[in-house]
């Protein structure tokens, strides 16, 4: 594909979009239905349920193809060969709705809720009979928050997150990993290094330390 980066998605490659699934992932166009990831280390993207190829925006990290709205399932799977030519499968995380109940955000919002340590933070998921991990983190003044660990080479420019309306809450559903993997979330770009809502998204724990999965409830 030759075309100029559009603003939108120049902002996807440099990792500051506030709402990355407003590119990414599946959207409608008319009858056909249009697919957009970002894979910095991939060489070649298959869509696997339709075996169809996405092809790279040249000059961009970024894959895009479209097709017939009926053809490609809700959820589904990306197949892809790395530089080193190993083959990895994956369900699309931004193929995936939010995850997080309104009202537990609502009495979030009011600070009338007693358990919201059972949604924030990193907890094994089930969406649309798929498992993974939900990650969710207050960052009220951040202007982007991502998950990095030994599942993504701890890169901070995939898996971004969503913010959820002005809860100032950050949620992302990964499908696919669990138990074991070492993670953390971070804001790449903190506004004030004195505010203590950020002081957690800004800590750099080496692997060696990170919370693994399985000490998570």
């Amino acid at each position: 594909i030759k075309a100029t980066v559009a603003e939108p998605l120049q902002r996807i490659i440099e990792a500051r979009h506030h709402d990355p699934f407003e590119v990414l992932g599946r959207h409608l166009t008319g009858k056909k239905v249009e697919v957009t990831v970002f894979l910095p280390r991939a060489r070649k993207v298959t869509l696997s349920d339709i075996d169809e190829p996405l092809e790279r925006i040249e000059g961009t990290d970024l894959f895009r193809g479209k097709f017939k709205a009926t053809k490609l399932p809700e959820r589904y799977q990306l197949e892809w060969f790395d530089e080193q030519g190993a083959r990895h499968q994956q369900y699309e995380p931004y193929c995936f709705t939010p995850q997080l109940p309104d009202f537990d955000l609502h009495l979030f919002g009011e600070g009338r809720h007693r358990h919201a340590y059972r949604f924030l933070g990193a907890h094994p998921w089930q969406a649309d009979g798929i498992d993974g991990v939900l990650f969710s983190v207050w960052a009220p003044i951040a202007q982007r928050v991502s998950v990095v660990g030994d599942f993504n080479q701890w890169d901070g420019r995939t898996h971004s997150m969503r913010v959820r309306g002005s809860t100032g809450i950050w949620e992302l559903f990964i499908p696919g990993i669990g138990s074991g993997h070492f993670y953390k979330v971070r804001d790449p770009h903190p506004l004030r290094r004195d505010q203590p809502a950020q002081r957690p998204l800004r800590q750099r724990l080496p692997a060696a330390t990170g919370e693994r999965r399985h000490h998570l409830r």
